[in-house]
């Protein structure tokens, strides 16, 4: 691994976005999602979580109508066993607003059922809860719902799911995930089917999915597996420390006689397992495979069968630089845990988990507050100001315990 890693630490990478050198590579805009159209309308209201409490994030998001939602605290949220939805439409969850070291999810997950929405800069951590195995206790970390069209999630770091970690919905359209960290699913926790520690299902006939950016880690499978009559981008993604299949295309369910339609392209797939299996009808191309990483492709398209306007990708070689400096919800404000699967990836270590006991467990993240002045008229600029700041790993920053 030495080649891709160059020796060099997180603060040490020399991949930069742009000119400026502000935030990730890869923008939230480069996917077939187009993140909140309906921003600069004039009724987009502001509502403002002030405690680190499930009731007013709750309330936020349950409002109907356009709507941001920003935080004035930071924290961790129990979410005490109850997943929250966001089931009407035009929802922005901006965590990149809340103070140093921003918000954390706990014992239930985000689910995005609901059309044109964008979640960024959070954390989300489920957990086994404590829950009896075979309980029933079956969160994902996130998902995007069945049906939904047009969502966004971008820079949030999701672990310890009992399902899915961070999936995409059956006949979704347009929906992009970027810049997460997608990582130890508890392998052998509280679901019915016992052992399932996977990372991202893409469910049958989504189409035009981007998964661009992230890193998936510790997970036994589905990293990611998009299924019959999807088609789906893949690219500039870090898959480490598989113990079973990688990428498959197709497979029971409504669309399983259709094939998948993939491009898979500049990756990098780090510590793998014995079986790596890639279903479908997959342009396969410039990915990273470390020595040994067993491979096998159904169909190879000579083509690209899709590709969002706009995306550029960095070669293979640079994408786990580039991740160590930008993935997850908070790179330049990192917290223990995500501090820790970063650096898991970088030094070829960490193992698979079924509780997050056997990691340290949940975070109790510091209780910091302060006053938002968010101006309406500027407010996408304005959301883009504090997405930097979080994003930038130049800018000043303390260790963190999360």
């Amino acid at each position: 691994m030495a080649g891709i890693f160059a020796g060099r630490t997180a603060a040490e990478t020399t991949v930069t976005n742009d000119e400026s050198g502000a935030g990730s590579h890869f923008d939230p805009t480069v996917g077939f999602a187009d993140p909140a159209p309906w921003l600069e309308d004039d009724d987009v209201e502001v509502l403002k979580v002030s405690e680190p409490a499930r009731e007013p994030l709750a309330a936020a998001i349950d409002r109907d109508g356009p709507r941001v939602i920003v935080f004035e605290t930071s924290g961790t949220i129990d979410l005490e066993m109850k997943s929250l939805e966001i089931s009407n439409n035009k929802c922005w969850i901006a965590g990149q607003t809340a103070p140093t070291p921003g918000i954390t999810l706990v014992r239930g997950g985000l689910y995005v059922e609901a059309d044109d929405c964008v979640v960024q800069h959070l954390r989300v951590r489920p957990g086994d809860a404590d829950a009896e195995p075979g309980s029933g206790w079956e969160p994902d970390a996130m998902h995007t719902g069945d049906d939904t069209k047009n969502n966004v999630i971008d820079h949030c770091s999701t672990s310890w799911a009992v399902d899915e970690t961070l999936s995409v919905g059956y006949r979704t359209e347009d929906t992009t995930v970027s810049n997460c960290i997608i990582a130890e699913g508890l392998n052998d926790a509280t679901h019915t089917k016992g052992e399932h520690g996977y990372g991202t299902l893409v469910g049958d006939l989504a189409t035009n999915v981007t998964l661009v950016g992230n890193v998936w880690a510790h997970n036994t499978g589905r990293n990611p597996a998009p299924k019959g009559g999807t088609t789906s981008v893949i690219a500039n993604n870090v898959i480490y420390h598989a113990t079973d299949w990688i990428t498959s295309f197709g497979g029971p369910g409504p669309g399983s006689d259709v094939p998948a339609r993939s491009v898979v392209e500049n990756n990098a797939y780090l510590r793998i397992g014995s079986h790596f299996i890639q279903f479908g009808h997959v342009h396969y191309d410039g990915n990273y495979m470390a020595p040994g990483t067993p491979a096998a492709v159904d169909k190879r398209l000579d083509e690209r069968p899709l590709w969002p306007a706009g995306l550029e990708l960095l070669p293979s070689g640079a994408v786990v630089d580039h991740q160590s400096a930008y993935v997850g919800a908070r790179p330049a404000d990192r917290t223990y845990h995500d501090r820790r699967i970063v650096e898991d990836v970088r030094a070829s270590t960490g193992s698979i988990i079924d509780s997050q006991a056997e990691v340290g467990g949940y975070p109790a993240l510091d209780v910091n507050t302060r006053e938002l002045h968010v101006p309406t008229d500027t407010l996408r600029s304005w959301l883009r100001a504090h997405a930097v700041t979080v994003e930038q790993p130049r800018a000043k920053r303390r260790a963190r315990s999360d």
